[in-house]
């Protein structure tokens, strides 16, 4: 694989989005609307997290796009952009140690492929790495949206993870693929196990001082990441952390920097998870380009033509 990859890909997004008006959206409120659990996975590179579940606050007008970049960090996402219609960067400047999961290597070899175990730019998990399908999606409670980020209107208690998939767009998230078969997606070669009640409990469980808590949290951690994790492994992890917050004393409050549109504040979270953070300045807003999961997905595929051709 080659820069030049990445060049026709951020060509491509450009191309699209030019198709787009950019659309401000508006944070008025003082106090959050609700919270949305965020997670940033790696799982496929057999590193676990780059951003461990947390709940994010949200505010009237927001939309997925400006959650995540307060999540992150306008400066972590697409090599310091900020967000845009899709993710295709995400800082990682630790990253690149880990192994790929044997039943990746394994289905990518099948495919007649070659694992590329050189990250494309240092310090980020990109379009592209590992391989030519390699990139990052997004799953909202458990299921593939047909809408791009921009498009997603936050409700309380959703569950947004961001997932690098290495292998066929997502058949190593236990997504099946296959009907596009034609430009590199496949049958689902992980289990297709719901993450979210696990997720959500990690949100709540993660800055807890309590000994016993922070115990069942790490062995929370090894099942959620393992990509070949059935549904009963799952089920077992979150209920077992569930029993440890439930009898853990409350916990001392801890608190954590958020950044809000152009503000900045504290969010204060509890071992319950509860948080509260201060809203954007009123009348703060961020322009954001709205493309479809269709759009998407149609931006998937000819860039994919182009990789393969």
């Amino acid at each position: 694989m080659k820069h030049t990859h990445k060049h026709f890909f951020a060509a491509c997004a450009a191309a699209v989005s030019m198709a787009f008006a950019a659309m401000p959206v508006y944070a008025e409120e003082t106090a959050p609307q609700g919270y949305v659990t965020i997670a940033v996975e790696k799982f496929t590179t057999g590193e676990g997290y780059i951003l461990e579940p947390v709940a994010v606050p949200f505010f009237a007008g927001d939309t997925g796009a400006e959650l995540t970049e307060r999540a992150l960090g306008a400066e972590q996402i697409n090599e310091g952009a900020g967000m845009g219609t899709y993710i295709a960067s995400i800082a990682d400047p630790e990253g690149g140690t880990g192994t790929v999961p044997e039943v990746i290597r394994n289905a990518v070899a099948a495919a007649g492929g070659t694992l590329e175990m050189q990250r494309l730019t240092p310090g980020w998990l990109a379009s592209y790495d590992y391989a030519s399908t390699g990139g990052w999606m997004y799953l909202l409670n458990n299921e593939v949206p047909t809408f791009g980020i921009g498009d997603y209107i936050p409700q309380d208690g959703d569950v947004l993870r961001w997932s690098f998939s290495i292998y066929a767009y997502g058949a190593d998230l236990g997504i099946d693929t296959s009907y596009m078969a034609e430009w590199g997606g496949a049958a689902a070669i992980t289990p297709a196990a719901n993450r979210d009640a696990l997720t959500g409990l990690l949100a709540g469980a993660k800055d807890s001082q309590d000994t016993g808590v922070q115990a069942a949290y790490a062995a929370a951690l090894a099942v959620v990441s393992d990509v070949t994790a059935e549904q009963v492994r799952l089920d077992e992890a979150a209920a077992a952390l569930q029993a440890v917050l439930d009898a853990a004393p409350a916990g001392t409050t801890v608190t954590e920097t958020v950044t809000t549109g152009e503000a900045s504040g504290e969010t204060t979270v509890t071992s319950a998870g509860e948080a509260t953070a201060p809203a954007p300045a009123t009348g703060a807003h961020g322009g954001w380009l709205v493309l479809t999961g269709t759009g998407l997905l149609a931006l998937a595929v000819v860039c994919a033509r182009k990789r393969h051709a």
